[in-house]
């Protein structure tokens, strides 16, 4: 059996799934980076939003790779659904998602301890 599930059918699916997975996270906020707001759960940081630059860099290793392969999502498919997903949940407008660099996953692992 055959399922077809409409474009807006599956963004609404990995909008529940995210809500789910990752919808209870607490903003975060350092001196440090006064233009950034952390995303976090327990001692991980799951987003940075950089209110500078109207940013937001999601952890690859789990948000961005759970839509990757749970969901057979290409990057500007996880874009579009996240940037929705961020405004619906965490009030954050007008953001570009994207992966987060190297050096961020750095700072990030630091950042709470």
């Amino acid at each position: 059996m055959k399922y077809i599930i409409t474009e807006s059918k599956l963004e609404n699916v990995v909008i529940k799934y995210l809500n789910k997975m990752y919808g209870d996270l607490e903003e975060y906020r350092i001196n440090k980076h006064p233009d950034s707001v952390y995303f976090v759960k327990g001692k991980k940081v799951y987003m940075e939003h950089n209110s500078k630059r109207e940013l937001l860099y999601v952890d690859y290793d789990t948000i961005w790779k759970d839509l990757t392969d749970t969901f057979l999502l290409e990057y500007d498919e996880i874009q579009s659904i996240i940037t929705k997903w961020a405004e619906e949940t965490y009030n954050l407008r007008y953001v570009t998602p994207h992966e987060q660099l190297p050096i961020a996953k750095i700072r990030w692992d630091r950042l709470i301890k």
